[in-house]
């Protein structure tokens, strides 16, 4: 079970100072764009399935799921572990590791060599996430990947492009003139932007 103890106060993944830069769309449509944007986040977020933002959450494990190797977080990347209850007793940070590319906690020896949990149910409370970017001013620098903000550009641009017009109509014509072809997702295709689908692909998560 995980309950968030620190929400974060924003989860979009750009801003629209950083988005205009990119794209290039007048101050007329920032209200627009705002709005996008927050929708482009939560796509990202459902699509690969785990909350980007630096959040502050206590995660609780059954016995059953903390033996051998340890539980793996559901949270990531993991910045940093605040406490580690094992049946109700706190644990000193010399006991236990997270391990950053996988986000198993493992228990350790006075050595530093990984056991084998044993006991009761775990309460770990740590915060997990990416800075996200900010236009504020004394803001700390953001931490997410590159990627998954252009992922969410993109996204945004996509909407935007939107706007006017039947999505589902795959080209317009115009004798005389021309003609112009739009791209039209098709059924395996999860995001609108094939680009950004594929910049996410590393961040998917199938479990938990």
């Amino acid at each position: 079970m995980l309950t968030v103890i620190t929400p974060a106060t924003s989860t979009a993944l750009t801003t629209v100072t950083r988005a205009r830069a990119v794209l290039d769309f007048p101050l007329v449509d920032d209200g627009a764009a705002s709005m996008l944007i927050a929708q482009a986040s939560r796509v990202i977020t459902d699509h690969c399935r785990q909350t980007f933002a630096l959040e502050t959450v206590r995660q609780v494990f059954g016995w059953d799921e903390t033996r051998g190797d340890g539980p793996i977080l559901a949270r990531g990347p993991v910045v940093e572990i605040l406490s580690v209850s094992s049946g109700g007793t706190v644990l000193p940070g010399s006991e236990y590791a997270v391990d950053t590319r996988t986000g198993r906690l493992r228990r350790l020896d006075a050595d530093g060599t990984p056991l084998a949990w044993w006991g009761g149910s775990l309460a770990i409370d740590y915060c997990a996430g990416y800075v996200l970017p900010s236009d504020s001013d004394g803001a700390p620098a953001s931490t997410l990947p590159e990627s998954i903000e252009r992922a969410a550009i993109l996204l945004l641009g996509s909407y935007l492009s939107q706007r006017g017009r039947d999505v589902s109509i795959k080209s317009d014509a115009v004798e005389g003139v021309g003609s112009t072809s739009y791209w039209v997702p098709g059924a395996s295709d999860r995001l609108v932007s094939p680009e950004a689908e594929q910049l996410l692909a590393d961040y998917r998560r199938f479990w938990p």
